[in-house]
């Protein structure tokens, strides 16, 4: 079975002297060959295998998106060593969690991680211990690392050892404290694979890549990777001009991006007439943003927005041109990718062993989404309970219950309903979270709404919480407005209380998923 490492050293070969990175360097960009790239990867594996690292050794990886967090994980990955990876955006204490969970025996990292190692007490359990870019008491230096690889050449992949996961990539903690999914092998090249096929991404195309996971399989799939200069944990806060230029300076040909740094690039304007497809995920991607997405780059280009979750991804997805002439009535996210299948189930909070026939919701109605394909996760890392409340077996084979709601329609698409934990439960019944807020999103004065329920569950208040556009004010005329489409609207019509919200508190990873919890608290004290 191949590896997504021994992918790039296929790629090293075939084309050895395309360029595999272009990431900025001082005032500009400075760029890497595949083959080039290929080397630095033997040699950090080579290096850190002389450094203490062996197979199976969970390593913390907390490296921003630059020539070194490529080169560490692919050598990670070659070195069949375990690479953890954690958003630091997500809070000191999260990521102390995460790491005291995982429990790492090595720790990579750039300067500050290695501060907050010392100072907040991350991974105390790190043996051994590599820098990026600074010294390191007690350990070595990337460097240093490659220096002594070097002298250790040709380095000959070990086998991993039986049963350990290839990589633990933790959740983001948007709906519950983050969880480390443990991905084989075999699940990363289909997850490849499948965008691959999907997009017809390959050799020749120029990816702006916005979001450092996804930028793995840019070398991965023979394509030249292109970083912009920004933020990678805030994307809502990229400056525009640098995307756009970014895009045209290489003459990118796919972009990916959280539909929130696709909001603040398209706001700005702009052209970036070599582009011809963008992938946006994390979120729903609204239809005004796709519009003002597509008039930047070149006619026939599409908006792309696959659905689904660390624990499996992809698992449907739709472009723009299908997406903008459906009705404007919920959030569609498409039809299953080739290989994947989907089902609903009862809406349930019980673990569930097997997904029988009789637990299936009638079509048309709204159930739980569960997963099954190459794709899927196996578990959790070290949380039992919760990989036996999300997985299930489905006619024999493993299936992940993705903890989102949706409907199916008469032609397979899947339409999404929003999170199981969103559900507002009133006295009359319960309120879905996405659909009810896409009556109201459609308001040209709204740039989002979120709702929420005040109260005990089975006798909540539903409230609508509004994210205005900027340059828009409240007003009790604009409130009648809203209250008048809820009313129009089945789906809706419970819906009697509107309150207008500061900007919305959001996830750190993509800046687009909602904290709903958050703002039910916030609306409980304004009632």
């Amino acid at each position: 079975m191949s590896t997504l490492d021994g992918l790039l050293a296929e790629q090293a070969r075939a084309q050895p002297t395309a360029v595999a990175l272009a990431l900025p360097r001082g005032t500009g960009f400075g760029t890497t060959s595949f083959a080039e790239l290929d080397a630095r990867v033997d040699a950090a594996a080579a290096g850190l295998q002389h450094a203490g690292l062996t197979p199976g050794m969970r390593s913390a990886l907390l490296v921003p998106p630059t020539r070194a967090f490529f080169v560490l994980a692919f050598a990670l990955l070659r070195l069949r060593a375990v690479p953890v990876l954690v958003d630091p955006g997500i809070g000191r204490d999260r990521v102390k969690a995460c790491l005291a969970e995982a429990a790492p025996q090595a720790f990579l990292g750039v300067g500050r991680a290695h501060l907050a190692r010392r100072l907040l007490g991350w991974a105390p359990s790190a043996s051994v211990l590599i820098g990026v870019g600074v010294p390191v008491p007690g350990g070595a230096s990337l460097r240093r690392v490659e220096e002594s690889g070097r002298w250790r050449q040709p380095f000959v992949p070990p086998e991993r050892p039986a049963g350990e996961p290839a990589a633990i990539m933790f959740t983001s903690g948007s709906t519950g404290p983050p969880k480390g999914v443990e991905h084989g092998e075999a699940q990363l090249l289909a997850q490849a694979d499948l965008v691959r096929r999907l997009y017809d991404l390959g050799p020749g195309e120029v990816s702006l890549a916005t979001f450092p996971l996804f930028a793995l399989f840019g070398p991965v799939l023979g394509m030249t990777t292109v970083v912009p200069r920004m933020d990678a944990s805030r994307p809502a806060s990229v400056v525009p001009s640098r995307v756009v230029s970014a895009a045209n300076r290489f003459g990118a040909t796919v972009v990916f991006g959280s539909p929130a740094l696709l909001d603040t690039v398209s706001r700005a304007g702009g052209s970036m007439p070599t582009v011809r497809q963008v992938i946006s995920a994390g979120a729903p991607v609204p239809r005004r943003v796709q519009r003002r997405t597509l008039s930047m780059l070149r006619p026939g280009a599409q908006v792309h927005t696959p659905y689904g979750a660390t624990e499996a991804l992809p698992v449907t997805t739709i472009g723009s041109a299908e997406l903008l002439d459906l009705p404007e009535t919920g959030i569609c996210v498409g039809r299953p990718v080739p290989g994947v299948d989907v089902a609903l189930m009862t809406v349930t909070d019980d673990a569930v062993a097997e997904l029988t026939p009789e637990l299936l919701v009638a079509p048309g109605e709204v159930g739980e989404v569960v997963v099954r394909g190459p794709v899927v996760s196996p578990r959790y890392a070290d949380r039992p309970e919760a990989t036996a409340t999300a997985k299930l077996q489905w006619e024999g084979r493993l299936a992940h219950r993705m903890g989102d709601l949706a409907s199916l329609d008469a032609h397979g698409r899947l339409w999404f309903a929003g999170r199981k934990a969103h559900v507002v439960h009133t006295a009359q019944g319960p309120l879905f979270s996405v659909p009810c807020e896409e009556v109201f999103n459609l308001h040209p004065g709204v740039r989002r709404t979120a709702l929420v329920g005040v109260g005990p569950a089975g006798r909540s208040v539903p409230v609508l919480c509004v994210e205005l556009e900027p340059g828009v004010d409240p007003s009790p005329e604009l409130s009648g407005e809203l209250l008048e489409r809820g009313a129009a609207d089945p789906r809706t019509v419970a819906v009697t209380t509107v309150l207008y919200a500061p900007p919305f508190p959001v996830d750190v990873r993509h800046n687009s998923k909602i904290d709903r919890p958050a703002l039910a608290h916030w609306a409980q004290g304004r009632l």
